[in-house]
């Protein structure tokens, strides 16, 4: 059959590369004989027309959609355009919106033929199976659609076996130079991409859909297995890669093994990666710097105990604190993110988590207004509760669309108030000592800035808080 596959039309300056699309294709090569099409729409930044015509022109037997809440309206009104003038095409929808409203959406948009709920490269390949055999999916995990009216929805599908899956085919890509751009900012240089090591999560923040997606299975790909993969996109040229994995850090054994390997093998590249307050030890991060991981994200969300407790993140503020120190000394770029409004929490609260910030004067952050996304425990709850309204689900939800004592204005003030102190923080002798300091260090710092040196958008964001490190989407976004 001929399959095409798609990111959701948009605009983006962040030009990260399709993986889960990628993935998906490279299994299917594995398994079965497509003629198999990606177009990563999104970081083409094309319009929903564009890519209809792209569609029609290609003229697919199945095509399929990934999508986030931010995305989903978009994509929903393309996907609308392609089934009328592809009457014929097998039409799928997949990611984290999709798993988490699944029934919603097939009874919604009735040209909407399957929902792959959770991870497609196994559920992609039985799927297809069935679809050319005229049968229908009874017993394929992860895949819902309606029978005569009914809902059929089989369990989520996750991946066991990492190792046992293909490695993403890049090379099905063109017309796209990735990187990690923000507000007209590099943040890499040379040949970019991402890369997974791990799946899902084992904890369950109540702001976040990633341990629901991955029914809060963590599993990850050998040491060996990952290295392999970075010696390819070494020998390929590659200079910079960002980790997607929800918590790279989660095993330390494991990562030092990554960091040898990498090490003895001489792989010279620079990486980003995210990891828990309480998995960065300082033995470890040295190790992780000393392999090239120049960039580490921490999801710190508050200085306050009660408030970490409601978003059940497991951390405690001093394992806040003792992160980022031992990122600065492993010299690592070190970014922090935190959520503002939580319904727990008091102005008082608030107050502490931005002397916080400008305490540990993180090299970027990234401050945020509480979000309300479907999948999230937030928002099961919120339906308990019978808060939501019939056509909430379709779009994300700020605090304060749904309680009351959050006014908008005064969140807003209060980030801003966030940024102005943080900047603030750097402007003394002692912050300035640190940034040469980092400079002298860190290679990705000083490609950063040097190779920002004369771009008028690195001025005008620094004006606005040092926020480029920081603003990225998160998986269940």
């Amino acid at each position: 059959m001929k399959i095409m596959m798609t990111t959701p039309p948009a605009k983006s300056t962040e030009l990260w590369p399709p993986l889960g699309l990628l993935y998906i294709a490279a299994n299917l090569k594995k398994h079965r004989k497509d003629d198999i099409k990606v177009v990563d729409a999104f970081c083409m930044n094309l319009d929903g027309d564009q890519l209809v015509e792209i569609a029609v022109k290609e003229q697919p037997d199945v095509f399929g959609m990934n999508c986030s809440t931010h995305t989903f309206l978009q994509a929903i009104e393309t996907i609308r355009k392609i089934s009328e003038r592809l009457p014929d095409t097998v039409i799928l929808l997949g990611g984290y919106h999709a798993t988490f409203a699944a029934e919603q959406i097939l009874r919604g948009y009735p040209f909407i033929d399957y929902i792959i709920k959770g991870e497609a490269e196994e559920a992609m390949v039985e799927l297809l199976d069935c679809i050319e055999a005229g049968k229908k999916p009874y017993q394929v995990a992860g895949i819902s659609f309606l029978d005569e009216g009914k809902h059929v929805s089989n369990q989520l599908a996750i991946v066991q076996d990492l190792d046992g899956l293909p490695m993403p085919d890049r090379h099905m890509l063109g017309g796209v130079e990735y990187g990690y751009t923000m507000q007209g900012i590099p943040l890499t240089f040379g040949k970019f991409t991402t890369i997974s090591t791990s799946r899902g999560c084992p904890f369950n923040c109540s702001y976040c859909s990633c341990a629901a997606f991955s029914l809060r299975k963590w599993r990850y790909r050998s040491a060996e297995n990952v290295v392999d993969e970075m010696q390819i996109l070494y020998d390929e040229g590659y200079k910079s890669i960002v980790l997607v994995d929800d918590n790279f850090t989660h095993r330390e054994e494991r990562v030092e093994k990554i960091c040898a390997l990498i090490r003895e093998r001489g792989i010279k590249m620079q990486f980003y990666c995210e990891g828990r307050v309480n998995n960065a030890s300082l033995s470890m991060l040295k190790s992780m710097k000393k392999a090239g991981f120049d960039v580490m994200y921490f999801g710190a969300e508050s200085a306050s105990e009660a408030v970490l407790e409601y978003y059940n993140k497991k951390i405690k503020p001093a394992q806040i604190v003792s992160a980022v120190e031992n990122a600065k000394e492993a010299d690592m770029i070190v970014v922090t993110s935190f959520i503002l409004g939580a319904p727990v929490e008091s102005d008082n609260e608030i107050k502490k988590t931005i002397d916080l910030i400008t305490g540990l004067r993180p090299h970027a952050v990234e401050i945020n207004i509480l979000d309300y996304l479907v999948g999230t425990p937030l928002w099961q709850q919120m339906e308990v509760d019978g808060s939501i309204g019939p056509d909430d689900w379709k779009r994300n939800h700020r605090v304060y669309e749904y309680i009351k004592e959050k006014d908008r204005d005064k969140l807003e003030a209060l980030v801003q108030q966030g940024y102005d102190a943080y900047l603030n923080a750097w402007k003394n002798m002692s912050g300035v000592k640190e940034l040469l300091s980092l400079l002298a260090h860190n290679k990705t710092a000083r490609h950063v800035v040097f190779g920002n040196i004369f771009n008028p958008k690195a001025l005008e964001a620094v004006s606005n808080g040092l926020k480029a490190f920081g603003e990225r989407p998160k998986p269940g976004s």
